[in-house]
């Protein structure tokens, strides 16, 4: 993301340099037609030009450079990260709302509507992020928000570390309920397919 904001700074930083020279060129072309016959004019308008060559080589190198961040840009090693949500059908637990962080960042955040969570119930899988992420080891965080059926709200996180490499990958979250078949409160469990 950094390197597009510098490639557009450049762009917008190369076209106020045009518009620039321009201005340039057209007080240059003033001070000719004004100063035909004076030699401290002539010596001035000798500096001009000289100043705006050197202006026109400094544009040049910036756009050099926009090129190669553009070229680096494009070839940067990239991952198409996909994380779904399933759930197994449990009694004793309502989904609100999941959110997710992939490193210290929020990516996503999605509550669910009555309709979604009975899709979810008979099998259906709810694409919660499906977006780039860099090459390498990334932490995602799951928060779970719901209710248990004596009406009280809980809040539930679990963290998982990945390691992506360039291509596709998918994580599920499944969401089942706990080992102890009492227990109100379900677990998440990450798989990743790859």
């Amino acid at each position: 993301m950094k390197k597009v904001n510098v490639v557009r700074r450049g762009l917008a930083f190369f076209c106020v340099t045009l518009v620039g020279l321009g201005l340039l060129a057209s007080g240059m072309a003033y001070t000719v037609s004004a100063a035909e016959g004076s030699a401290a004019e002539a010596t001035r308008f000798v500096q001009l030009d000289a100043a705006a060559e050197r202006v026109l080589n400094e544009v040049a190198a910036l756009g050099a450079q926009m090129v190669v961040l553009e070229e680096a840009q494009k070839s940067a090693s990239h991952t198409r990260l996909r994380v779904l949500v399933t759930v197994d059908p449990g009694p004793f637990f309502q989904l609100d709302a999941i959110q997710l962080h992939i490193d210290e960042r929020m990516v996503s955040f999605h509550q669910y509507t009555e309709t979604e969570l009975a899709a979810l119930q008979k099998g259906g899988s709810h694409r919660l992020f499906w977006g780039d992420v860099s090459v390498g080891q990334h932490k995602l965080t799951v928060s779970m928000m719901g209710r248990t059926p004596k009406e009280s709200d809980f809040q539930r996180t679990s963290t998982l570390v990945i390691t992506s490499d360039e291509g596709r990958g998918v994580v599920e979250l499944r969401i089942a309920p706990g080992e102890n078949e009492n227990q109100p409160f379900p677990e998440m469990r990450f798989k990743e397919w790859k």
